[in-house]
């Protein structure tokens, strides 16, 4: 993942008239796969974004905004960074079937974790949120299983990554309110940001008894019956009287839909689980579709989009939800209306993203020591965060583009590129 070091040009809009300079309206581009437009993503992330964490050869790190800021004090994201890895996960497994290319990416995945490791001060761990950790070790999880499929066994550096973050986030996950997950060392609330991914999280490492006490404390505590999502989190507040009294944040984020679902339709898949509670997940898993369908689409150019949350940390939101509409659109045994659904919301979104997508030209010059698997060439897209306008509205000329949203668009189009997969 080059980081380059010179004046990008500048970006000239997709498609624009030649002869007059107009943009000409918004129009799919229906004869670019669903994986090619994905991999247009990846390299312009890429290309944008990636360099080395503190200037250290063998390491990755995501710059918050491009053009990166000159400031070594500038934020750096852990949370980001996270999703960036997710993302690397995803374009490997694309790419399966091409060993060189899989194994490329999967170097700079590895290089990425020992990246967020250094800017963490050497421990992943290094970090007050539960719900950072967690998704973290969502991601690494993923690598490790990517690690045994294309080499036969995993990097320790990786296994060490997932056991520190997993015994921390259990930490979080305590009795105080009835269950749950705080969301960050001040245990003062706890969530459906922790709580969900830390669910997903007990899933994937066979810990189905915390699982579901999770997702049990979920759907008493923040779930929404009539509108079929999930509230933001209960609150401690002091009383001033040594007893416990909470409120309950009622905000609603598209993204604490997303891995909720995950878990509910892995947790129907683990060793273990019976025929009835399975049907019970899976109808849960439903309602959470039509829910998310329901609060968080919107009229995008050519059908339902996820609605956006802006940029900052809301800039991964629709792309979080979208991962996990994919795998409920995949999965064969959910009622074939949640499916369709779900894979209308993914399908639609990653359309507007493409169309609304402006490019620039590849940087050039960048001589940072990037991974040469990252070298490619080809356009350099910059998408909009917000799927229901182009970039050339959201994302003008000149103004600092940030890393979440880019990963978010990514993150949508991987998730169309699966369901294409047979």
């Amino acid at each position: 993942m080059p980081s380059p070091t010179g004046a990008s040009p500048a970006p000239r809009p997709l498609s624009a008239d030649a002869s007059t300079g107009r943009t000409a309206d918004r129009i799919p581009d229906r004869t670019t796969s669903a994986p090619d437009r994905a991999d247009t993503a990846a390299r312009s992330v890429r290309e944008l974004f990636a360099g080395r964490a503190l200037g250290v050869p063998g390491t990755l790190l995501g710059a918050p905004a491009h053009p990166r800021p000159r400031s070594r004090t500038a934020p750096w994201h852990y949370w980001w960074q996270a999703h960036l890895l997710d993302a690397l996960v995803d374009a490997a497994l694309r790419h399966r079937d091409e060993p060189a290319r899989a194994e490329g990416i999967r170097r700079d995945a590895h290089r990425l974790l020992r990246g967020i490791t250094l800017r963490s001060g050497g421990r992943v761990t290094q970090n007050s949120y539960y719900d950072d950790m967690a998704w973290l070790l969502l991601a690494v999880g993923r690598l490790a299983a990517l690690d045994r499929e294309l080499t036969g066994r995993t990097d320790v550096a990786c296994l060490d990554a997932g056991r520190a973050l997993l015994a921390r986030i259990e930490r979080g996950h305590t009795a105080d309110l009835g269950g749950g997950v705080f969301w960050n060392t001040r245990h003062d609330v706890k969530n459906t940001a922790s709580s969900a991914p830390a669910a997903l999280a007990f899933v994937r490492t066979h810990r189905t008894d915390q699982a579901r006490a999770v997702l049990g404390w979920l759907q008493e505590k923040l779930w929404d019956p009539e509108r079929k999502v999930f509230h933001d989190g209960l609150v401690l507040v002091a009383a001033g009287s040594g007893s416990e009294v909470t409120r309950r944040d009622e905000r609603l984020f598209s993204y604490n839909s997303g891995p909720v679902l995950g878990a509910l339709l892995e947790l129907a898949d683990a060793p273990g689980t019976g025929a009835d509670e399975r049907a019970r997940l899976l109808r849960t898993a439903a309602d959470v579709v039509a829910g998310a369908a329901e609060a968080y689409g919107r009229p995008g150019p050519e059908g339902r989009v996820l609605t956006a949350h802006g940029g900052g940390d809301g800039g991964l939101f629709s792309g979080i939800l979208a991962r996990y509409l994919a795998q409920a659109a995949r999965h064969p045994d959910l009622a074939e209306p949640a499916r369709r659904t779900a894979a209308g919301l993914v399908t639609g979104t990653a359309d507007a993203l493409w169309a609304g997508r402006r490019e620039a030209e590849p940087a050039t010059g960048s001589g940072s020591g990037a991974a040469p698997s990252a070298r490619t060439d080809g356009s350099v897209a910059i998408f909009s965060p917000d799927p229901a306008r182009p970039a050339e509205q959201t994302q003008r000329p000149g103004a600092p583009v940030e890393l979440s949203t880019q990963v978010q668009a990514w993150t949508v189009l991987e998730a169309a590129a699966r369901l294409e997969r047979p």
